[in-house]
């Protein structure tokens, strides 16, 4: 199967030899992975050639249809080639491993019961599939004391992404700024469950462990619990959400 590509400037058909297809760890859609071969008949294309691969690692390159147009956006993972023949007659033979990328536009956020529009996002996912998010949004004070109280492992939604809920780690950061209040938030794939102190039971919520272990130990009581968690929440709160890059979060 051939199939046309443009990057940048350069364009040129290639052959597909060889292709896998599985879902993305992000939207759980199909993600196409391809080996391409084609040919760099003259010393302009083959420099041409080189450049671009380097040049679009993180994305850049595009398949196109039949009238021209670019249909999916593609990276390129690896890149080698060879000089088949004898000057001046041979040509050098390229072969490019390249991943199909995915857009992500989010539409609204879940955070358990709060539900945020994010102005700001962005999200990666490891080697291992595990991904991470943060996003910068307005929010009610009545959302803001939900999320104050909230356990350190909460359901996720992206929506617009994917309609997966996933059981992910937060932290946050908020501002009473001049337009009203805004958060910046941190989510991270929970992979293995977490220990309370005494390492006998699952938990979602370290913090309420603490407790429940210092309270036990006569050390806190029961009421302690609700204090700590709005101190934590004051201790969170900075002069401009704005300010912070979107990975930079205690």
């Amino acid at each position: 199967m051939a199939l046309k590509f443009r990057a940048g400037e350069l364009e040129f058909t290639a052959t597909v030899a060889e292709a896998s297809e599985a879902p993305s760890p992000q939207t759980g859609d199909p993600q196409r992975t391809l080996t391409i071969q084609f040919r760099a008949q003259k010393m302009p294309m083959h420099e041409q050639v080189l450049v671009a691969a380097e040049q679009r690692r993180t994305g850049g390159l595009f398949s196109l249809s039949d009238s021209g147009e670019p249909e999916l956006e593609w990276r390129v993972r690896a890149s080698t080639f060879n000089y088949v023949g004898t000057e001046p007659w041979g040509m050098n033979h390229h072969v490019w491993r390249i991943e199909q990328i995915e857009r992500l536009a989010i539409a609204r956020l879940l955070i358990g019961s709060i539900e945020l529009v994010p102005y700001d996002y962005a999200e990666a996912v490891s080697d291992d599939g595990i991904i991470r998010l943060a996003a910068r949004a307005s929010i009610s004070q009545t959302d803001l004391d939900i999320l104050s109280m909230s356990s350190d492992v909460v359901p996720v939604r992206r929506i617009g992404i994917s309609d997966i809920t996933r059981r992910m780690t937060l932290t946050y950061l908020w501002a009473d700024q001049s337009d009203g209040l805004a958060v910046l938030v941190r989510c991270v794939d929970v992979r293995e469950p977490e220990l309370t102190l005494d390492s006998a039971t699952v938990t979602d919520d370290p913090l309420a462990d603490l407790v429940a272990v210092l309270t036990a130990k006569g050390i806190l009581t029961s009421g302690d619990e609700a204090h700590l968690r709005r101190a934590r929440h004051a201790a969170r709160r900075v002069a401009n959400i704005d300010g912070w890059p979107l990975a930079q979060l205690p």
